[in-house]
C-alpha cells in the first residue's frame, strides 16, 4: 500500500492539473500577503484617541510637564482635541487643532497650530481593519536638552457619547512621578480602582515611597464628559486626576484610560504624576 500511495503522489505531481492548482494557490497566498501589507495613509488614523505625553529632563530648574487629553483625527489630515496639562504645580486645560500626515510605512507627523505649537513625529501601531489602534509620539521642535514623548490609544473609530456608565468595574492602575529634583524621594504605585458606573470609585493601592512599602484604601467621586475625558476627585485632601478613556467597546464600556494628577501642590516640589489603567 505504501508503494501504491507513493506512486499515486508521483503521478499527481507530474500532471498538468497539479501545477495549475499549485500556481493558483501560490498566487492566492501572494495576493493575501500583499493585502496584509497594504500601505498606510491618513485614513489609517481616524477617530478619537486618548493621549499622554511626559517631559523628561535632568535640569532641576526646568518645570516638569505632562499633558493628557483626547485627539480626534478625521482620516483626511486634520486633528482637533482637548487637553489638561500640568507644569510643576499649575494645571490648565484648553483645545487643540492642527494637521497630520501618515506615510505608507506608518510613520508620520503631527503638527499643532492652535492650543499648542508642538510638532511630533508619530508611529502607528496595532493596525486592524485599516485603522491604527495606537501610536507613539515624540516632540521634534523642542531644542532644549529635554524630551517630550508619549502614547495615543484608540477610543473608538466611530463617534460615541460617553458618561459615568462608560467607566464601570475594576481597573488595574499604575503611576509614576516625573521629577529632576534629587531632593525628592522616589515613589511609584499600583492600585485597583473600582468604578460603580454612577460616579463613585473605591481605591485599594500599594505604594513604594523612599524605599518603604505602604498600602491604603479610599473613596473618590468621578465624572466623565461626552468626549471621554473626565476627572477623579477625592472626598477631602488628596490627589485629583484628569483622564481620558480608551479602548471603548461597542457596548460603550472603556477598556482603559490614561491620566495625570492635577493636584501636585500638596507635594514637596517640582514634579508631575502620570499613568495608565486597564480593565480587569
Amino acid at each position: 500500500m505504501a508503494y501504491n500511495l507513493w506512486r499515486f503522489l508521483e503521478d499527481a505531481m507530474s500532471s498538468p492539473s497539479f501545477f495549475r492548482i499549485a500556481i493558483s494557490t501560490l498566487a492566492i497566498v501572494a495576493l493575501f500577503c500583499c493585502m496584509q501589507a497594504a500601505a498606510l495613509t491618513n485614513a489609517s488614523l481616524k477617530g478619537g484617541y486618548s493621549f499622554l505625553v511626559n517631559l523628561r529632563t535632568a535640569n532641576q530648574s526646568t518645570n516638569q510637564f505632562a499633558m493628557e487629553g483626547v485627539l480626534t483625527f478625521d482620516g483626511a489630515g486634520n486633528v482637533t482635541g482637548s487637553y489638561t496639562s500640568i507644569s510643576a504645580t499649575t494645571s490648565s486645560s484648553g483645545s487643540l487643532g492642527g494637521t497630520y500626515s501618515i506615510k505608507a510605512n506608518g510613520t508620520g507627523t503631527l503638527t499643532f497650530s492652535s492650543g499648542s505649537t508642538a510638532q511630533y513625529a508619530i508611529t502607528l501601531d496595532s493596525t486592524a481593519g485599516g485603522i491604527a489602534h495606537g501610536f507613539q509620539m515624540l516632540q521634534t521642535n523642542d531644542t532644549n536638552n529635554e524630551i517630550v514623548s508619549g502614547t495615543g490609544v484608540l477610543q473608538s473609530a466611530s463617534t460615541q457619547t460617553y458618561s459615568a456608565a462608560s467607566l464601570k468595574g475594576n481597573y488595574a492602575l499604575q503611576y509614576d512621578p516625573w521629577t529632576a529634583l534629587s531632593t525628592l524621594a522616589e515613589d511609584g504605585g499600583i492600585a485597583i480602582f473600582s468604578f460603580d458606573g454612577k460616579g463613585t470609585v473605591k481605591v485599594s493601592e500599594t505604594v513604594v515611597f523612599d524605599g518603604s512599602v505602604q498600602t491604603g484604601s479610599g473613596s473618590f467621586t468621578y465624572a466623565v464628559n461626552a468626549d471621554g475625558t473626565g476627572t477623579i476627585t477625592p472626598a477631602s485632601k488628596g490627589p485629583s486626576f484628569a483622564f481620558t478613556l480608551n479602548a471603548v467597546s461597542a457596548a460603550g464600556l472603556a477598556g482603559g484610560y490614561q491620566f495625570l494628577d492635577t493636584n501636585t501642590s500638596d507635594g514637596p516640589g517640582n514634579l508631575v504624576i502620570t499613568g495608565s489603567a486597564a480593565k480587569q
